[in-house]
């Protein structure tokens, strides 16, 4: 069975082979980070768009694969596919957890691969097997810390995954194979005009910040000491959260020598 790592692979040589000279195969190092002020060992305070003042304890991001895409994907012209034939540049496909709380890059355990042909947008893989394998309840965020506003404070904690109970929505249109699991686990767009070079390193960074993005915890709080996201949206917070993590607010990719 081929996996998409293996069908990117191959456009990538097609690519190399179809363009001009001056397009080679190249290999690379690859890391991913939290925000460059994130002090291993360290908790990661900031206020959010809401106002809460975040103190986050634990955060971890299980990151499956990144890809790098010669055009932008257009909306609604992936409705068949997770797949962009022909586009794409680069890709790492080992997985890795990032630490969110360490600004230091921690490098992915197999080189990436790539040609030198400019990049538009990348991708970000949320998923610890397959990519089309809707059951995998392998943990793709784990947070951890408290939230304060006007005098409520309130401790949070949650692990997210990315399966069965991210498909139950699209079954009427999965049959159809218009939403398919990989379009749960697939962030795209994400702006990366980068290319891929035979020198420097490719660097993922992952706000922390972006993921509390118009979360409230005020009605959270009333729930008990201790808030934890439950991993279906069924309530505000957990719902926010994870259009937040399937967003590309959070990510950003770069080139670094």
């Amino acid at each position: 069975m081929r996996t998409l790592g293996k069908i990117v692979a191959t456009t990538m040589v097609i690519a190399s082979c179809g363009g001009s000279t001056g397009d080679n195969l190249v290999t690379f190092q690859a890391a991913a980070a939290g925000p460059v002020n994130a002090v291993s060992s360290q908790a990661l305070a900031f206020t959010s768009d809401r106002g809460w003042n975040i103190v986050l304890t634990k955060g971890t991001l299980h990151v499956g694969a990144v890809y790098l895409n010669q055009s932008v994907p257009v909306s609604g012209a992936q409705d068949t596919s997770c797949i962009l034939p022909g586009t794409y540049v680069a890709e790492v496909t080992t997985g890795l957890d990032v630490d969110l709380l360490s600004g230091t890059p921690q490098p992915f355990p197999a080189l990436g691969t790539g040609v030198t042909i400019p990049a538009l947008a990348g991708q970000v893989w949320l998923t610890g097997g397959h990519i089309n394998s809707v059951a995998d309840d392998s943990p793709i965020l784990t947070l951890a810390g408290t939230a304060e506003h006007n005098g409520v404070s309130v401790a949070f904690e949650g692990v997210l995954t990315i399966g069965t109970n991210r498909a139950a929505d699209s079954a009427s249109t999965t049959l159809a194979g218009a939403n398919p699991i990989c379009k749960q686990r697939i962030v795209s767009p994400i702006p990366a005009t980068i290319e891929p070079e035979t020198k420097g390193s490719l660097l993922l960074r992952i706000a922390p910040k972006a993921l509390f993005t118009n979360i409230d915890f005020g009605a959270a709080a009333a729930k008990g000491s201790t808030y934890a996201f439950p991993d279906d949206s069924s309530d505000q917070p957990s719902r926010n959260l994870y259009q937040n993590l399937h967003s590309s607010a959070p990510y950003g990719f770069d080139w670094v020598h």
